[in-house]
């Protein structure tokens, strides 16, 4: 990865939080010149990914958003519910999954909690943990590091290091939005984890709802070769999947309130 890319997932990440960042502070937070901050912050106004200001730069609109978990548990809630409920079906118990800090796996995280079969959870979410710590069924093994501010995710080098040790049967995790071409997260924070746990899963889970279709981040996450399905709504026009579907990706439409599933194949 070129210094540019690294800065620049270092200032989206900051706009993602805060929606305004000044030269003088990313001069700080980078330890880069005036003339280099000027330049990367013109770089990415051209892709797209800010606005230029005088004396520094503020997010695009619908970038800069309330990250807290606690805002974005209500948004789209019937949705990630019925999504959940059929990401329950692939599990028959006995296995080792992972669930990320998204509110989707904390919806799956509610229907673990109320299962009798077994499950080892990993996980880097608060959320995961409060709901099935002191399930007799559900071990869970907890990556560690420093919670963010968006008070659910772990996150720093404790957690990604230790999620370089770890293998697991299935990996569930969430994204900022995804296009036929790739899969992307707003922010740093979890998004290494993420991409380890994805690569060392048996098979690995896309939970996430027809709202963040077309919708892209600064952190790509993936690309479809590495997810096996993808669980979604059903107000996703089926002809626009096509191109996931035909790089054998399986992907599952649910309807909420949930029935039967609508398949793409």
């Amino acid at each position: 990865m070129s210094m540019y890319e690294t800065r620049k997932r270092v200032i989206f990440d900051l706009l993602g939080q805060r929606g305004t960042v000044t030269i003088a502070e990313l001069k700080s937070t980078l330890g880069v010149s005036d003339m280099t901050v000027r330049r990367d912050i013109k770089m990415m106004a051209e892709e797209g990914l800010l606005r230029r200001v005088h004396g520094g730069a503020v997010a695009i609109e619908e970038q800069y958003e309330d990250t807290s978990f606690l805002s974005r548990q209500v948004e789209e809630l019937e949705r990630k519910q019925a999504i959940a409920s059929r990401a329950m079906e692939f599990l028959n118990g006995g296995e080792s999954i992972y669930l990320d800090g998204s509110t989707t796996c904390g919806e799956l995280a509610k229907l673990l909690a109320t299962t009798d079969k077994s499950f080892l959870v990993v996980t880097d979410s608060l959320y995961v943990i409060l709901e099935l710590n002191n399930k007799k069924n559900i071990e869970l093994l907890v990556l560690g590091g420093v919670l963010d501010k968006d008070g659910n995710t772990f996150d720093g080098i404790l957690s990604v290091d230790n999620a370089r040790k770890v293998m697991v049967d299935r990996c569930f995790f969430s994204a900022k939005g995804f296009s036929t071409d790739y899969i992307s997260n707003a922010v740093m924070t979890g998004s290494q984890v993420k991409q380890l746990m994805i690569h060392q899963a048996h098979k690995c889970f896309l939970l996430a709802d027809s709202t963040k279709f077309g919708k892209r981040g600064v952190i790509k996450l993936c690309d479809w070769e590495d997810v096996d399905v993808l669980v979604s709504d059903d107000a996703l026009d089926q002809r626009e999947l096509k191109p996931i579907a035909q790089q054998k990706t399986v992907i599952h439409l649910v309807h909420f309130p949930l029935t039967p599933t609508k398949d793409v194949s």
